[in-house]
């Protein structure tokens, strides 16, 4: 039988290209088909749910693996050692979660894409010049992967595993950092708090701002068992502190993209006009993860605009949940609003004019949803415009889904 050779050739090319493309396919992720509007938005597919940890370490692992990433070593700290740099200002608010050392990860281009040792919030959140205990946060909102350099390999942290008494240590947080919590402040570390101390007689403190003393008790709204998250909870946690660079390798790595700020509002309407990303386009406690209060109801604004963080109300206790905690929306979509703030590809301009985090001079994207940590004015969506945000910016509530065209 004859066989053209250049047709053949041509066929192990394909199949060579072809099994290329779905060997940098993740296999973990599921995803929506959206409908076009008949307008602007094509038909698209979007994930179900926010990129979690397991699934950004498999990603870690594949694309060091490949040579697209590369890991640094452990360095003092230097928040604009590499690329992209940002505003001093941010800078400085940054190393109120780092550790007075740094293991950056770095794309292929050399942006970097993750700083390993994001390992506790702590800052002076009511910018009064004083660190109180009402404003720190619950310690589990540290990064929840780690790199074994001997194996050379990316994991999931298992929280059963981690000294936490590292993290009221001030010797392992950056310069000016201050500490004025103890383990035994944090309901959910209490396997490791000092022999005798228990829970009996403490009230449990969620949100709301005061002068507590030691002996008081913290935990979130959602974390009211007071046991330490299991380690299948954390691999199925959203991944946090994202910059933008970070969602963009994952997306690019597969073949994704990140959605449009378009795209994601066309997601929570739902096809119902909904303006919360929810089951029924409503907003509470258990149907979306934020922090339970409102901007009209329990904080103040100022005059001139922008709240009064002489007089916010609280700092909430908790953390992120595990995606898919509560009904999806009408397309099958979970967590638009609320869990953790996303990224897209949109860039402000001046048809939408949105309000901008960003200094003159650096580059910047626009997020959405809200987080865990927000009133429920910013997850909400019945607003034209969200936050232009540094694409060096993270936070323990940054994170990013993906979709397909």
């Amino acid at each position: 039988m004859f066989i053209n050779k250049q047709f053949l050739a041509t066929l192990v090319l394909i199949m060579v290209t072809l099994s290329s493309v779905y060997a940098n396919e993740s296999k973990e992720i599921e995803f929506a088909q959206i409908p076009g509007d008949g307008k602007s938005i094509a038909p698209f597919q979007m994930s179900k749910t926010e990129i979690t940890n397991q699934q950004y370490v498999d990603f870690l692992n594949d694309a060091l693996k490949d040579g697209k990433i590369t890991v640094g070593e452990v360095e003092p700290l230097d928040q604009n050692s590499s690329s992209p740099v940002v505003p001093e200002n941010l800078a400085k608010q940054m190393r109120g979660y780092k550790s007075n050392n740094q293991q950056l990860v770095f794309d292929h281009n050399g942006n970097r894409i993750l700083d390993l040792l994001n390992i506790r919030m702590t800052g002076d959140h009511g910018y009064d010049g004083a660190i109180d205990k009402w404003e720190l946060k619950n310690p589990l909102n540290r990064l929840m992967i780690e790199y074994n350099p001997k194996t050379n390999r990316f994991n999931v942290v298992d929280p059963t595993k981690v000294d936490w008494n590292l993290y009221f240590d001030e010797r392992n947080l950056a310069d000016g950092i201050d500490v004025v919590d103890s383990i035994s402040n944090w309901a959910e570390l209490q396997d490791l708090w000092p022999e005798g101390t228990t829970v009996n007689d403490r009230d449990i403190i969620s949100f709301d701002r005061g002068e507590y003393d030691e002996n008081v008790l913290f935990a979130g709204r959602y974390d009211l068992d007071l046991k330490l998250p299991t380690h299948e909870e954390v691999k199925n946690w959203p991944v946090i502190y994202m910059e933008y660079y970070s969602a963009k390798a994952f997306a690019d790595y597969y073949g994704y993209d990140l959605p449009t700020v378009d795209e994601y509002k066309w997601v929570v309407d739902g096809g119902k006009g909904y303006k919360y990303g929810t089951s029924d386009g409503t907003i509470s406690p258990d149907k979306s993860v934020y922090n339970g209060h409102s901007i009209a109801d329990d904080y103040q604004k100022l005059p001139k605009g922008g709240l009064d963080h002489n007089n916010w109300p609280g700092q909430d206790k908790g953390h992120v949940q595990p995606v898919a905690s509560f009904d999806p929306n009408p397309y099958g979509v979970y967590d638009l609003s609320g869990n953790v703030i996303e990224w897209t590809q949109s860039k402000n301009d001046p048809e939408s004019n949105c309000h901008s985090n960003v200094q003159p001079g650096y580059e910047s994207y626009v997020t959405v949803g809200g987080g865990w940590t927000y009133p429920e004015e910013y997850t909400s969506f019945d607003k034209k415009c969200f936050t232009e945000t540094n694409v060096g910016a993270t936070n323990d509530h940054f994170g990013f889904r993906i979709v397909k065209r």
